[in-house]
Parts: structure tokens; C-alpha cells; sequence
């Protein structure tokens, strides 16, 4: 079995999937969007219906899902019997609906699914636009609040800037706001309950399907995870920077200057702000800005050479230290 980087070609979600999403992601990422409603490119994904797809070397054209059939402990390093991550990049035309995610224990209790924890680095935001991340009751028990119609009124906004981050384990309400586009890694599960939707309308003129009963009980409205504090580790060839540590991955943005060696043993996913070469023996795949690759645990040395930002992400317990 000869694993490789792999080059990843997304999937969307887009049209009434998304009402909220726009054009920026084919117009500032360059992504061959379906329409101009697309809020997701999913760029490492093997959630059935949404696969990303290899676009490089002896498996172009095969589904994620197909080469983790094949690939195995050689692509993910041995960790369980379903793909661990999901990546992608999103494009908030309008406001997300107001929503919360379960842990693993309710997920699997409730829907037969892993839950869902994620973290959002802002790739770019309009003058002002926002976040809804928590809640503020003012000591009010959260159930009365919605029940009484006032859950918007106690909405926590946060202004955001590129380069921004935020970890949203589960049991956070969030939403992303208008004028937001932003990189997501998270648990590879589609288990959102939605709270609010800003009174929105499908073309069919009904709302879409709010989930209250089971977003009170798995949200944690009592307080905002701690930040990290980023420490840049200067090594050859590049700056690593830890963002956030979650039970499930971890996210380091790596600011490139050279020639930069990943660690072996671990799957990384990789997007690049630049263009950067990915080398390992004697090939080299080279990325444009906003593509993503996939490197298989099995993988020995790769470098990646450039100069920029590129932003990795791993399984827990993975490091891109060395």
C-alpha cells in the first residue's frame, strides 16, 4: 500500500441546504461553487453524501471514503472505526440559525452519531461583522428564557477580525454572523440542533425546523471555554503556533519560511493561505492558495516549503511540534 499526500477536491452544500451562504467562496477562494447560495466547501470530508474527493495522483476521482476503506490504520493512524475529522471552509452571506451541538454521549444515546466540537479561524470579515458566541441569561434559567420568546435578547456577540479564533466544544451556543467567512475544523458529524433561525422562510414559505427541546438539553450556558494562549515554537523552515486543543483535534497555524518538516505518524490536514510545495523522496505536489491535503498517518517525512501562512489540523494527541 503506497499512501500519498492527497490533494483534496471538495464537496458543497449550497441552495436551500445553505440560504445563508454566498459567492465568496468561488469569488476570494477560487472553489467551483454550485450557486450563489454556497456556504460550505467541505474540504476533507467522509460524511456520506458529502465526500470530498482525491484529485491527485493513483486514486484521483475516489471518494474519501473509498480510500479510508482502503487505506485504513495507514490513513487515519488507528483511531476507531469511522473517519475522526471534517474540515471546511463557510461563507456566512447572513446570519447562521442560532444552534448548539451535543457531546458524544447524547449524540450516540440520541442519533446513533459521534457529537460535535469545532473551532473557527476567521479568514475574513466585513468592518463590524459579529459572532454569537454564549449566552447571557443574567441568572435566569436558560428553558424560561426561550420558552418566554427572549432567547435573541441574551444572545453573547462577539466583533471578529481575520485571524481571530474561536473553540466552540459542545454544548456552546454559537452562530456565525453576515460578512464572515471562516476555516472549520470539527468532529465529522452533522448533529446541529438549531434554537433560532431569525424568523427565516424556506422558498417553500415554511421556516426550517427548530430542535428546542434538544438543544436545552445539551447546551452549557453557564460560560465560554478559556482561550489558549498561542506560543509560537520557531523551528527550521517555519514559526508553529497552537490555536486551540480539543479532546479530538487540535489546530496550529504554521507560519512558513523555508522549507518546513512535518511530523511522521500522524494525519494532517493542511490548507494553505499561499502557494507552498508539499515534497516527500523525490515528489513534489504543489497548492495553491486555499486547497487542502490530506497527509495519511502511514506517511514518512514530508516538507512543505513556502512563504506564509498554512494552517494544520490533527487528531488528538497529534502535535506539529516534531
Amino acid at each position: 500500500m503506497d499512501v500519498y499526500p492527497l490533494v483534496m477536491s471538495p464537496s458543497f452544500r449550497s441552495g436551500v441546504s445553505t440560504p445563508w451562504g454566498g459567492c465568496a467562496l468561488k469569488d476570494k477562494f477560487g472553489k467551483n461553487t454550485p450557486d450563489e447560495t454556497t456556504g460550505e466547501s467541505l474540504e476533507v470530508s467522509a460524511l456520506p453524501g458529502c465526500e470530498s474527493r482525491i484529485s491527485n495522483g493513483a486514486y484521483r476521482g475516489k471518494t474519501l471514503g473509498e480510500i479510508f476503506a482502503l487505506w485504513g490504520a495507514g490513513l487515519t493512524g488507528g483511531r476507531g472505526k469511522d473517519f475522526p475529522l471534517m474540515l471546511k471552509l463557510l461563507d456566512a452571506r447572513q446570519n447562521l440559525s442560532v444552534q448548539v451541538h451535543p457531546d458524544d454521549a447524547y449524540a450516540m444515546d440520541h442519533e446513533g452519531k459521534q457529537g460535535k466540537s469545532e473551532a473557527w479561524y476567521i479568514l475574513d470579515a466585513e468592518p463590524g461583522a459579529r459572532i454569537v458566541y454564549g449566552i447571557d441569561t443574567h441568572g435566569e434559567d436558560l428553558r424560561a428564557v426561550v420558552e418566554s420568546g427572549r432567547l435573541e435578547e441574551c444572545l453573547h456577540w462577539v466583533e471578529v477580525r481575520p485571524g481571530d479564533v474561536f473553540y466552540i466544544p459542545s454544548g456552546t451556543i454559537h452562530a456565525l454572523g453576515s460578512g464572515i467567512q471562516c476555516y472549520e475544523i470539527q468532529q465529522s458529524s452533522d448533529v446541529t440542533y438549531r434554537f433560532w433561525d431569525w424568523g427565516r422562510t424556506g422558498k417553500d414559505g415554511k421556516p426550517r425546523e427548530l430542535h428546542t427541546s434538544q438543544a436545552l438539553s445539551v447546551s452549557h450556558p453557564e460560560g465560554l471555554p478559556a482561550p489558549v494562549k498561542p506560543e509560537g515554537i520557531p523551528r527550521e523552515g517555519g514559526t508553529s503556533t497552537l490555536l486551540v486543543k480539543d479532546p479530538h483535534f487540535r489546530l496550529y497555524a504554521v507560519d512558513l519560511d523555508g522549507t518546513y518538516c512535518l511530523p511522521a505518524g500522524e494525519m494532517l490536514f493542511l490548507t494553505a493561505a499561499v502557494p507552498c510545495e508539499l515534497r516527500w523522496g523525490k515528489h513534489r505536489q504543489a497548492l495553491k492558495p486555499w486547497q487542502s491535503a490530506l497527509i495519511p498517518a502511514g506517511m514518512k517525512a514530508v516538507d512543505v516549503s513556502g512563504s506564509g501562512r498554512i494552517l494544520l489540523s490533527c487528531a488528538a494527541g497529534g502535535s506539529v511540534k516534531g
